[in-house]
């Protein structure tokens, strides 16, 4: 057990120290690659203000997405294997949740950015998945009747809006998606979905930490009306994925401690996760086990941000019930 978590801790060291080596290369940290980008834009292509006398938080901001007007934002995560085998091609559920892909898989957007003002912009994407990336050799990923293949699917139109008020740091984000994967439609009959956030980040003065939260709602529609196999007590099975969920609230309370402008500490808390069952009553909820992340973030530039870090229920937690992963922010021009 040792051995493996001492494993896993040179890898997150490793990775740290790869970026950071690169950073240096380039000369350049955080603040001055922001500097460097706004000088050389043309007037006409920035927004009246700066967003980050307001947003100071290097996941807010990259979140945020580019201060220029028009903008290509991405995100990604891989969703990896456990300490064991990080980079394995199995992905453990370490949650017990019903439906939960069992391979790792990478998994991202991709889409145009557009700045309505310094801080609110509209976001048109495309999600992209890759499944096994690291077991993957060209022919699987570019079957079309495999499992392995790179898919691109579920076009979006979000809003956002990052903002200071009562001295509290604070992003508001909402969203509206259109299923087109292949497993959504014809196993699902997922039509799309509808989901707004709000982050809140608090400030402790004369400290680095920084504990802040999260509210998610989200909801499923559908092509076809509910049955009888999507209720909680058939979440297990294999029809329609395990039973199919139209209501799903989320609460995320966080804590970030700061290193330096580029790494800081990072986890997040998920207590308090409810899926509403099409079928079952309005009164009646599942509450997901709780579970929780820990990482480092890194803040390559402003608008790169990474976050190597490492999921698992404190209730279950071994070695082997775990997932590794890494999300990333990446904006451009």
């Amino acid at each position: 057990m040792k051995k493996q978590i001492l494993s896993s801790l040179i890898l997150a060291g490793s990775l740290v120290v790869a970026v950071s080596a690169h950073a240096e290369e380039k000369n350049q940290s955080a603040n001055t690659s922001t500097v460097k980008v706004t000088d050389v834009q043309k007037k006409d292509e920035q927004t009246n203000g700066d967003l980050d006398n307001e947003i100071t938080n290097a996941k807010m901001r990259a979140d945020s997405g580019s201060k220029s007007i028009w903008s290509v934002s991405t995100s990604w995560a891989y969703n990896g294997g456990n300490l064991e085998k990080p980079f394995g091609a199995e992905r453990p559920n370490y949650a017990g949740e019903a439906g939960t892909q069992p391979a790792t898989n990478l998994v991202g957007s991709v889409g145009i950015n557009y700045r309505l003002d310094k801080n609110s912009a509209l976001n048109f994407s495309t999600g992209l998945s890759l499944y096994t990336p690291f077991q993957n050799n060209w022919e699987e990923t570019s079957n079309q009747n495999g499992n392995r293949q790179f898919s691109i699917a579920t076009p979006s139109l979000g809003y956002s809006r990052s903002f200071r008020a009562a001295g509290i740091q604070q992003s508001f984000s909402s969203s509206a998606s259109y299923a087109t994967d292949a497993y959504d439609v014809d196993t699902l009959k997922l039509l799309g979905a509808l989901s707004v956030g709000h982050t809140l980040l608090f400030e402790i003065p004369n400290s680095n930490w920084q504990p802040g939260v999260s509210l998610d709602v989200s909801y499923n529609a559908y092509t076809e009306g509910a049955d009888d196999i999507d209720t909680i007590q058939n979440r297990g099975t294999d029809v329609h994925g395990g039973g199919r969920t139209d209501w799903v609230l989320g609460f995320y309370p966080f804590v970030e401690y700061a290193f330096n402008d580029m790494f800081s500490f990072r986890t997040v808390f998920r207590p308090f996760i409810f899926s509403h069952f099409r079928s079952d009553d309005g009164s009646e909820w599942l509450r997901s086990l709780y579970t929780q992340s820990v990482g480092i973030g890194i803040a390559v530039t402003r608008d790169i941000y990474l976050y190597p870090n490492m999921q698992f229920a404190p209730e279950y937690f071994t070695a082997d019930k775990t997932n590794v992963g890494m999300s990333a922010t990446i904006n451009v021009f």
